[in-house]
C-alpha cells in the first residue's frame, strides 16, 4: 500500500494539523474582512484538466459493469454521474452555503507532509507542505482528501467515523480556546455537509483507488492512462470487493442515482 498511513495513532497528528489550520483560518477571517476575498477562487478547472485520468478511471468502472454481472446495475448511475462531473466538480469548490467555510489546503495528501518519528517508528508530529492552491470553501474537501488519500483502506474502513469525530473535536476545541464568538457547527452539521459533498469521494474512488492495488514498477502507467493497455486491477478480487462495497454505499446514500 505504498506510503499510506497504516495506524490510527499515526493519523492523529495529521488530523490535528488540518483541524488547526482550518480553525486558525476562521479566526483570521473573523478579524480581517479582506482575508476571504484573497482566497475566493476555484482551482477545480486545474484538476479537471486531468481529462485522461478521469476518462480512464470511469472507463474502468464501466468495464466492471460490462464484465461482471454483480456490477451491471451501476452502469447507468455511473454514466449519469460522469455526464454531470465537470459541473459538479466546479461547484464543489465554491464557498459552501450550508456550513462554516475555511481556508482549505486543497492538495492534502501524503506527499505534501513531513512527519516527526520517534525511536519506535511512531508519528509524533506532522507538518503540512505546499499551500499553493489554498482556497476559501467547505472543509469537506480536505476531509475527503484526509480519508481517501492518506490512510490505508484498512484504517479508513475501521476508523472512518473516528477520524471525522477526531477532526471535529480538534477543530471546535481550538475555536473555543481562541475565543471564537461566532456559531460553531455541530457534529451533525459536519456529517450532513460531508454527505452533500460525497460526490468528491466518489470521484476519488473512480480515479485513484486502483493505484493502491498495482505495482508501478511492473506496469507502464503512461500506457495505462492512454488506454493502450488494460488495467490488471479490474481482475483483483480485493479491488472488486472494495468497489462493489463503495459503489453500493454511494448508490444507497444518493450520491449515485438510478433516476
Amino acid at each position: 500500500m505504498g506510503d499510506f498511513i497504516s495506524t490510527l495513532d499515526d493519523m492523529r497528528p495529521i488530523v490535528k494539523d488540518i483541524a488547526m489550520f482550518h480553525a486558525a483560518s476562521v479566526m483570521i477571517a473573523n478579524s480581517d474582512p479582506t482575508f476571504t476575498g484573497r482566497y475566493s477562487y476555484s482551482i477545480a478547472e486545474k484538476f479537471m484538466a486531468f481529462d485522461g485520468m478521469i476518462k480512464k478511471g470511469f472507463g474502468d468502472l464501466q468495464q466492471l459493469t460490462a464484465t461482471f454481472p454483480e456490477f451491471a446495475h451501476f452502469a447507468k448511475p455511473l454514466e449519469k454521474f460522469q455526464a454531470n462531473l465537470r459541473e459538479f466538480y466546479i461547484a464543489v469548490y465554491n464557498p459552501s452555503k450550508t456550513y462554516q467555510n475555511v481556508l482549505i489546503h486543497g492538495d492534502f495528501h501524503g506527499k505534501n507532509m513531513l512527519h516527526k518519528v520517534d525511536d519506535e517508528g511512531r508519528h509524533t508530529d506532522t507538518i503540512l507542505l505546499d499551500y499553493q492552491i489554498c482556497c476559501w470553501t467547505s472543509p469537506a474537501i480536505d476531509l475527503y482528501y484526509l480519508l481517501d488519500m492518506i490512510p490505508t483502506q484498512e484504517v479508513k474502513d475501521n476508523h472512518r467515523a473516528e477520524l471525522i469525530y477526531m477532526y471535529y473535536q480538534q477543530y471546535t476545541d481550538l475555536l473555543k480556546r481562541l475565543g471564537f464568538l461566532g456559531k460553531i457547527p455541530t457534529m451533525l452539521d459536519l456529517q450532513i455537509e460531508l454527505l452533500r459533498y460525497a460526490g468528491l469521494e466518489m470521484f476519488h474512488y473512480a480515479i485513484f483507488s486502483s493505484f493502491r492495488y498495482m505495482d508501478p514498477t511492473v506496469i507502464d502507467i503512461e500506457a495505462l492512462l492512454k488506454g493502450e493497455i488494460d488495467n490488471p486491477v479490474l481482475n483483483n478480487p480485493e479491488f472488486k470487493k472494495l468497489m462493489h462495497t463503495e459503489l453500493t454505499r454511494f448508490l444507497h446514500q444518493g450520491t449515485l442515482s438510478q433516476d
